[in-house]
């Protein structure tokens, strides 16, 4: 059964090379587990409540041990001083159609 996670985050100015090791890490990571970015949008802005969010990516992986290999990984885990870097805000959380 496919799991869909849904990203939002926030990109601190000038952490440019932080969001590239990140994402150098994370892409091959997603891609060994067979996970696809299904959508990705950038927040223009809100109109009710705070912009605490500048993008919401939508990404589905092939089932929860996928999801396993990249979030349990330790490739991931060594990643969280470069999240600090990168982000000023990180959540990654998984949906259920209603």
């Amino acid at each position: 059964m496919t799991i869909q996670l849904l990203a939002m985050t926030s990109v601190n100015v000038g952490a440019e090379s932080a969001l590239n090791k990140y994402l150098s890490v994370v892409g091959p990571l997603m891609q060994s587990a067979g996970a696809k970015i299904i959508d990705r949008f950038e927040l223009a802005n809100s109109i009710v409540g705070s912009n605490e969010f500048q993008y919401v990516t939508l990404i589905e992986y092939p089932d929860e041990a996928s999801v396993s290999k990249v979030f349990d990984s330790e490739e991931y885990g060594s990643l969280d001083e470069v999240k600090r870097i990168a982000f000023s805000k990180y959540q990654v959380s998984v949906i259920v159609s209603m």
